[in-house]
């Protein structure tokens, strides 16, 4: 096939443009450990957007589910109700406490948890071919095409990739951002959105189902001094002037039934889904 664009050496380029992403390549567990508690902290009230993404998926009872990049398990944990196993995949062992304890806390014992990076993983070494592979916004690295190719192989029956698509956060945080990290700064964060990972699977051979659709995010908080933290920890330890961070949180939290602050936000989301050969979906 004749290819105008390499797609998966135009992701590699964006991807070196930046030292924070760079650095996440290298080490992505000492990342997501010191982050792990803040990203449950604010993912507490993630049920509209789970229970959306969840009815993309062709789950059957007796099927086996790898999550790649599971994270705390806001899939795993209710896929764990519907199929016979979960493997729950994440270079984080503090996500994976946080995941484990959601397990336990919703009675499941269908799983298993892998420590370990998706680019050090050997399929029938490491983990064993699955009938379905989830990769819930886990698609962060260097060479995506290596890493969608074994993807492919670690399937039995079918893939579902999620993404962002058109900018990676909602246009009101998106102006926090550029705030925070200015113009030039702003291109260093996030990653190149849904396009790039159809094209290089395109280029695979690999014509996928893509569906676009707005999936609504509600972080919940206490206050708004826990929102700025949650984000700081998140997103820019080392910033100085916290005053931008405050202003926003302090703009756009609204309190729901309970007294608590929620950030309603809704971001552009790409669901990518092929069925392997043979395989009806």
């Amino acid at each position: 096939m004749y290819r105008i664009i390499d797609w998966n050496e135009l992701w590699k380029a964006i991807r070196v443009s930046s030292y924070e992403r760079s650095r996440k390549d290298r080490d992505p567990a000492v990342i997501w450990d010191k982050r792990a508690a803040a990203y449950q902290r604010a993912s507490r009230d993630e049920r509209e957007a789970t229970m959306r993404d969840l009815g993309f998926l062709d789950l059957r009872p007796d099927d086996t589910v790898l999550d790649m990049g599971a994270g705390t398990g806001r899939l795993a944990v209710p896929v764990a109700g519907r199929v016979a196993w979960v493997t729950a995949l994440d270079p984080s062992g503090g996500m994976l406490g946080v995941l484990r304890e959601r397990m336990q806390k919703a009675g499941r014992s269908n799983y298993s948890c892998v420590q370990m990076r998706w680019e050090d993983v050997e399929i029938d070494r490491d983990i064993d071919p699955h009938d379905v592979v989830i990769a819930a916004f886990s698609l962060g690295f260097y060479d995506l095409e290596s890493a969608l190719k074994k993807l492919d192989r670690a399937a039995k029956r079918c893939v579902y990739l999620f993404w962002h698509a058109g900018e990676w956060r909602g246009a009101e945080e998106m102006m926090l951002y550029h705030e925070v990290f200015g113009k030039e700064g702003i291109v260093r964060k996030g990653y190149p959105d849904y396009i790039f990972p159809v094209n290089i699977l395109h280029d695979m051979g690999i014509y996928t189902d893509v569906s676009i659709y707005p999936a609504a995010w509600n972080s919940l908080y206490e206050s708004v001094d826990e929102a700025v933290e949650n984000w700081v920890t998140m997103h820019h330890p080392e910033i100085v002037d916290r005053s931008p961070v405050t202003a926003f949180f302090s703009r756009v939290l609204r309190p729901d039934s309970s007294g608590r602050l929620v950030h309603p936000a809704v971001r552009p989301t790409a669901v990518i889904r092929w069925t392997k050969e043979g395989e009806n979906a």
